[in-house]
């Protein structure tokens, strides 16, 4: 496995489904619709500053 990981060509595969994935997973959390209202409320947070 290790003599497997270690060739150039599949490393270089690896890695892609690594990081493919990876985005995937955190695509899936940041447009999940129950997280929705969370993100809703965080909308203005640039727009609001220090009120002195």
């Amino acid at each position: 496995m290790i003599e497997w990981l270690s060739d150039n060509t599949n490393a270089g595969m690896v890695g892609l489904l690594f990081f493919f994935s990876a985005f995937c997973g955190i695509a899936y959390w940041a447009f999940n619709p129950k997280k929705k209202d969370e993100i809703e409320g965080h909308r203005y947070i640039p727009l609001e500053g220090d009120e002195q």
